[in-house]
């Protein structure tokens, strides 16, 4: 497990799909990443898509998601993961939410990532990580910032957004080792 101050990240665990069926189905949740019904995914899908993970022997696969829970009660109330692993240039882009939308806003998600970064950096030993975000998004963008991402570019009307019928703009950022560090110091 890896362990922060409120949270702590465990791995996928048979069961989960009901969190995952509840937190990717949830319109109101969703409008974060331009999805104004939600994914529309079954309980089954999310199943099979987490019997796949675990039943992987890949110490290190190109992809992993994890439960964030609260630290008191291990209560779950989101999910992180990493994903496009690029083992030669030592990068990859995460993903994080508090499903748990009445969980959002108090600190959860900048702890979770906090450590989860350090995770990339010591445990995968990257050199980049990277992220995407509407660039409506402007509360995830603080925190990215907060914890030291930098805007390294942007693509009009990349994503369409169903909240508007129309098509937004995504920002991307990253995050070098060497200025995490610096930053933890």
């Amino acid at each position: 497990m890896i362990e922060g101050k409120t949270v702590v990240i465990r791995q996928l665990e048979l069961g989960d799909e009901k969190l995952f069926h509840k937190w990717r189905n949830d319109a109101s949740g969703n409008l974060y990443c331009g999805f104004k019904y939600g994914f529309l995914l079954s309980e089954e899908a999310f199943r099979l898509e987490i019997k796949k993970e675990i039943e992987s022997n890949d110490l290190f696969p190109t992809e992993k998601t994890f439960i964030i829970c609260k630290k008191e009660g291990l209560e779950p109330i989101g999910d992180i993961s990493y994903r496009g692993w690029d083992y030669r240039n030592r990068s990859a882009e995460f993903g994080i939410e508090i499903g748990e939308v009445s969980e959002r806003s108090k600190g959860y998600g900048c702890d979770a990532l906090s450590v989860f970064i350090d995770y990339m950096f010591s445990f995968l030993n990257l050199n980049k990580v990277e992220l995407q975000t509407l660039a409506d998004n402007c509360n995830a963008q603080r925190l990215y910032e907060k914890l030291g991402f930098k805007e390294i570019g942007r693509i009009r009307e990349k994503s369409f957004d169903s909240r508007t019928n129309s098509y937004i703009d995504v920002l991307y950022m990253d995050l070098l080792r060497s200025e995490w560090e610096t930053k933890e110091r």
